[in-house]
This record gives structure tokens, C-alpha cells and sequence, in this order.
């Protein structure tokens, strides 16, 4: 009797289910979702809903239905949302949450407070912003896509793939948004082609909380996230190395990063309050050259080219980055880890301006092509 009692209480508790379990019938779960801020300042939540009608052929054209609603909170707005549907709106399984420039640049906290506290909605939901308003780019929905739905996620994907983007979702920039002495970047979009299509811009940079309006462009996303020890599956820059040169290809060189090492070193300094030196090195393969005159001769001159085209434009990051009060390589936080005492005579907003960040790149020229 006594071992019957336990296996039925084991079994009890094994089987017992989830407490927050709801049936998938009973809701519509909603993939993408755009937040913005109206020119009256009210916050704006619209859904993009996907419909997939299966048959014994197999499943069938996907079809998408878009809702907008308005409220005091996000939660106020699914609560507008659900008085239009048959069933209620989930976003339980949002993979993608893209904010409108404008409330971008606001708090971004209290829009997305809700995910840091029910534990129903999962934090890898996917952070991007959108120049303009965000509900623009979800609407767009290109014919030649199956999954519509997927449109705006399948761009994200292919770009950290490629180390032009990194994964930005509420669970990474969960402590960025708190923490002093750590900044993050998201990706930054863009509805083109007379409304047809979503562009990616470039990484986007935030200040605590809020986007600064300012951004790292795409041609130059992939070096920076080398420098700062991010690389996707594969990694292809074209750098500009003259100016002037006719016919114009000619003043370019396209590699391919076969391989690179990079360090972040901060300490004190008198001169300059901090000073960072940010040390990369890269191994490529030149993918194009179009000049075509690649002699082993020529190689010395145009790895040194490419160093000093590469390290003004890791300059130019940086400026950029400094410029928007944008520590998104974390120097605030080392200097906070390693010297405490020191950190506690400086003012980081202020001071990060005016550090000094000193790129050294250093570039290995593997291979120069197959017949070249």
C-alpha cells in the first residue's frame, strides 16, 4: 500500500501539466509586432497575424491579417486588439518586435516591461528599429515570399549570418538597459522601394535606454563587429582604397575573413581620463580585385593600403560611436570591473566623449585567388 501511495503521488506530480497551459486553438499567436508613438504621442501596437489553410495536398499560401489598436500600455493595446478577434491575441511566440524611430528615441523600457515580467512570453523575441514607423515595414509583404510572415525574421538571420548584424533580443539587452558603463546596438531598417520592400541600414545606437538617432552603417557593420569579437558564419568586406581612379571599381578590394583575433584592452589614463586600444587581427582571402595587377611584388603596398583604409574607418566608427555617448564596446564596464576606485572619481556620461580609443589592425593576406 505504501508503494502504491508513492507512485501515485510521482504521478500526480509528473503529470500535473503546466499551470499556464493554453491550447493553441484557443489563441492567435502573433509572429511579428510593431510599437510606435503617433504624432499625438500615443502608443501605438500592431500585429501581423499568420493564417496557414492546410489541405491533403499538403500546406497551403500562407495569408497574414494586420491589426492596430492605441492604449496607455502595450497591454492596454492587445486588450483593443482582442475585442476585434474571435479569440484572443497572444504574443507568446513573437519572434520579431520592431520599434518606430520615434518611440525608439523615448524609453524604450516601460514598452517592453511586460516581457521581463510574465513568464509567458519568451525574451529571444528579435529587437529591431525602423526608421519611420515601424507598422510601414510590417505591412510590407513582397509577393515572391511563401511565408510572408517570415519576410522581416529571414532578413534579420541572413545578416548575422554574415556579420553584417548581430542577435540584439530582450534577453541580451536585458542588462544593457540598467547597467552603466555598457551600451548595445540594434538593427537598424527601412521601408524602400515605394513601400515594396524592408532594407537593412545598419546597427543602430542606443544610450541606456533610448536610440540615439544615430547609426553604424551597413558597409561598415562587419568591421565593427570584428572589433568587437563577433563573427557569423562567414564574413566578406569590400574596403575602398583610392580615390580618383578610372574606371572606378579599381579603387576597390573585396576580401573574404578567413580568420581573426580581437582585444579589447582599458586602463587609466592622465592624458585622456581613459584610454582603450582595440588590437584586430585579420587573415582574408581577396575575393576581388579588379585593378589586376595582383603580382606577389604588389603585395606589401596593398596590405598596407588596406591596413590604413581599414584602421580610418574603424576611426570613423568610433567617432560615430562617441559622438552618440554609445559605449557599445563595454570600456565603462571594464574600467568599473578592474579599477572601482578610479571609476568612482569620473562621470562616464560625460567622459566617454572625450577617452581615447586607439584601433591597430593588422592584416594577413592568405591567398590572392585562383587563377590571379
Amino acid at each position: 500500500m505504501k508503494r502504491l501511495t508513492i507512485v501515485l503521488i510521482s504521478c500526480t506530480l509528473v503529470l500535473a501539466g503546466c499551470w499556464d497551459t493554453r491550447e493553441f486553438k484557443e489563441v492567435k499567436l502573433g509572429i511579428t509586432a510593431a510599437y510606435d508613438l503617433t504624432d499625438d504621442n500615443v502608443y501605438q501596437n500592431t500585429i501581423l497575424i499568420p493564417n496557414v489553410q492546410n489541405s491533403a495536398a499538403g500546406p497551403g499560401q500562407e495569408s497574414v491579417q494586420f491589426l492596430t489598436a492605441t492604449g496607455g500600455t502595450p497591454q492596454e493595446a492587445r486588450a483593443n486588439i482582442d475585442r476585434r478577434l474571435s479569440s484572443s491575441y497572444s504574443p507568446v511566440q513573437l519572434d520579431v518586435l520592431l520599434l518606430g524611430e520615434n518611440l525608439a528615441k523615448q524609453d524604450i523600457y516601460p514598452y517592453v516591461d511586460a516581457f521581463y515580467r510574465d513568464p509567458r512570453l519568451h525574451l529571444d523575441a528579435v529587437l529591431a528599429v525602423v526608421k519611420g514607423d515601424a507598422k510601414q515595414a510590417l505591412k510590407v509583404v513582397p509577393e515572391s515570399e511563401m511565408r510572408p510572415s517570415e519576410y522581416i525574421e529571414g532578413i534579420l538571420e541572413s545578416k548575422v549570418e554574415t556579420t553584417s548584424s548581430l542577435e540584439v533580443n530582450l534577453q541580451t539587452i536585458g542588462a544593457e538597459l540598467f547597467e552603466e558603463g555598457q551600451d548595445f546596438v540594434t538593427p537598424a531598417m527601412k521601408v524602400g522601394d515605394g513601400g515594396k520592400t524592408v532594407s537593412y541600414e545598419g546597427l543602430a545606437l542606443f544610450k541606456g535606454s533610448s536610440y540615439t538617432g544615430k547609426d553604424i552603417p551597413f558597409g561598415h557593420t562587419t568591421l565593427f563587429l570584428l572589433m568587437k569579437n563577433v563573427k557569423g558564419r562567414v564574413a566578406s568586406m569590400t574596403i575602398k582604397l583610392y580615390d580618383g581612379k578610372e574606371p572606378d571599381p579599381t579603387n576597390y578590394v573585396s576580401v573574404h575573413v578567413e580568420d581573426y583575433a580581437s582585444k579589447i584592452k582599458s586602463k587609466p589614463s592622465k592624458e585622456h581620463k581613459v584610454r582603450t586600444d582595440i588590437n584586430l587581427d585579420i587573415t582574408v582571402m581577396i575575393e576581388e580585385y579588379p585593378s589586376d595587377n595582383l603580382s606577389l611584388s604588389v603585395l606589401p603596398r596593398l596590405k598596407k593600403d588596406m591596413e590604413k583604409a581599414l584602421t580610418k574607418e574603424a576611426e570613423d566608427i568610433i567617432k560615430t560611436m562617441q559622438d552618440a555617448g554609445c559605449d557599445a564596446f563595454g570600456i565603462g564596464r571594464t574600467i568599473y570591473g578592474h579599477y572601482p576606485d578610479y571609476w568612482k572619481t569620473i562621470d562616464w556620461d560625460k567622459d566617454y566623449k572625450d577617452i581615447e580609443i586607439v584601433p591597430h589592425i593588422k592584416l594577413n593576406i592568405r591567398t590572392r585567388g585562383i587563377f590571379r
